[in-house]
């Protein structure tokens, strides 16, 4: 058998439970930073991968320079 669901927590559990929200609260400014830096590396590689496209491109003949466009 269990027994009442006691009305108040312990203060063990409420030290725990403040010291989560203290992380949570601490940790949201830095992910976010993080998961900024993470998306602007992502952008550069595409940039860079996309101009190294541009170039391979235009070293195999495909781009016309002389022509001019609107």
């Amino acid at each position: 058998m269990t027994g009442p669901i006691p009305s108040r927590l312990s203060p063990t559990a409420g030290l725990v439970n403040a010291m989560a929200r203290l992380y949570i609260r601490r940790a949201l400014p830095i992910a976010a930073a993080q998961q900024r830096s993470v998306d602007e590396a992502r952008n550069l590689n595409h940039q860079l991968r996309t101009a190294a496209s541009v170039r391979e491109s235009k070293a195999a003949g495909y781009f016309d320079d002389d022509l001019e466009g609107p």
